[in-house]
């Protein structure tokens, strides 16, 4: 009878020990960031993973840019770093340099769900986020910097046609200048053109220029070339020579709070509007003018070019439960977690099935969504070079700020700093 009794005590008191340890699991942490629509999104995957899976995910956010990676260094650095994180395009390369992501090519290997296959992927993503033959972040979307928007009604009140995607840098300056109009003194009411930020490489892919030699193996800087710096130059003519496009004081002053530039075209002093189709689902919400999207000009001899934004989730070195993490991984990057976060518009899916589906191509604004499919053939990434971030913050900002700010033309701006950059950074590679 005792010895029934001590079983009994040591079988409760293991089990009072084990279910303490299943309260005591952690959640699998996702940082990422992102602004209200996407975190409503996040949390209604995070819903669907503990609903079918049973698996505890907590989101964390941080703003974007380099308090994101400020955020996850110190994280890191403590041994804290979250479980999967959100990876750009821009940013891999340090992550990996630091040690911080995990190959994923095992996990791909031996994963049996019919329903994952690389091959889905837009290669052009699945390649950025390869390195050494080590792929360290599935991605979930891609985002040519592409889309011009433009206000239909200041078209329509000008009597000036809709822009058409062949269009060239002639009829855009044309346009942009029929658009801008002033008032009585002088002042002007009504802008041509304005992008989300000073987007200038656009214009040097457009007209033949390139940033480096070769993108995923930079081995020389090559914006000092005449190509690229005309068309510095030429963004630069936009505020000071054609007076079509607001200049940073200009724009300071008139723009709003969070909203940024994005400002001034939904109160309808802009026609044209340059960024990415990120901004398609934040402009879907304007009632008082209707609005399109058209492909970026062509260069003057035909050519295309675009900067190409995009994302997606890698797991950290740090993460205790890996296998765990790569299932949450999978809803997140898959096509369930892809069409979740495109639902509500402003995010093109990794998976080209699914952009080319009514998923992506829906009957929402912007109608020209085709454009985003066929401006993919024309990205260009930022160099993959664990210095990019030192050069791109101390050498050619700085450079090309007293360009935009009419301090300095772009020769003037550009070619000291392009030597600078290759004697720092590039002339020991040869």
């Amino acid at each position: 009878m005792r010895k029934s009794l001590a079983m009994l005590v040591v079988i409760s008191l293991a089990a009072a020990i084990f279910a303490g340890c299943e309260k005591k699991q952690e959640p699998i942490r996702v940082l990422h960031w992102g602004d209200v629509i996407e975190m409503a999104n996040v949390s209604r995957i995070i819903k669907d993973i503990k609903a079918t899976t049973g698996i505890d995910v907590r989101q964390e956010r941080a703003p974007a840019g380099n308090a994101y990676m400020e955020k996850l260094l110190t994280q890191a650095s403590g041994g804290m770093a979250p479980d999967i994180v959100f990876v750009e395009v821009g940013n891999i390369k340090p992550m990996v340099d630091k040690g911080l992501l995990v190959d994923l090519t095992p996990y791909i290997e031996n994963d049996k769900d019919t329903d994952f296959n690389l091959k889905d992927y837009y290669p052009q993503m699945i390649d950025r986020f390869t390195i050494d033959d080590k792929l360290f972040v599935i991605p979930r979307d891609i985002a040519p910097i592409c889309a011009i928007y433009y206000n239909k009604n200041l078209f329509d009140r000008a009597g000036i046609r809709y822009p058409k995607d062949d269009w060239n840098w002639d009829d855009f300056l044309k346009t942009a200048q029929q658009l801008t109009l002033k008032n009585k003194n002088g002042d002007t009411v009504q802008w041509g053109f304005l992008d989300e930020w000073t987007i200038w490489d656009s214009w040097v892919y457009s007209n033949g220029g390139s940033i480096v030699d070769d993108v995923k193996k930079p081995a020389k800087f090559t914006l000092d070339t005449p190509e690229a710096i005309q068309a510095v130059q030429f963004r630069a003519d936009l505020s000071y020579k054609y007076h079509v496009a607001p200049s940073p004081a200009v724009i300071a002053a008139t723009a709003i709070g969070q909203q940024g530039t994005a400002s001034i075209f939904m109160n309808g002093t802009v026609a044209m509007f340059y960024t990415g189709y990120w901004k398609a689902g934040y402009f879907r919400p304007i009632q008082n003018f209707d609005w399109d999207i058209v492909m970026f000009p062509k260069g003057p001899t035909g050519k295309r070019g675009f900067p190409s934004g995009g994302s997606g989730y890698a797991i950290t070195t740090q993460c205790k439960d890996k296998d765990k993490a790569w299932k949450v991984l999978k809803r997140f990057a898959g096509k369930k977690g892809q069409i979740d976060l495109s639902s509500q518009g402003g995010l093109q899916p990794a998976i080209i099935s699914l952009a080319e589906s009514p998923q992506f191509m829906d009957e929402y604004k912007p109608k020209n969504k085709k454009i985003m499919l066929e401006a993919v053939k024309y990205i260009v990434f930022t160099p993959l070079s664990k210095d990019w971030e030192e050069i791109n913050l101390r050498y050619i900002s700085p450079a090309l700020d007293r360009v935009w700010s009419g301090r300095e033309t772009a020769a003037q701006a550009i070619k000291p700093m392009a030597a600078e950059v290759n004697k720092d950074f590039f002339t020991k590679k040869k």
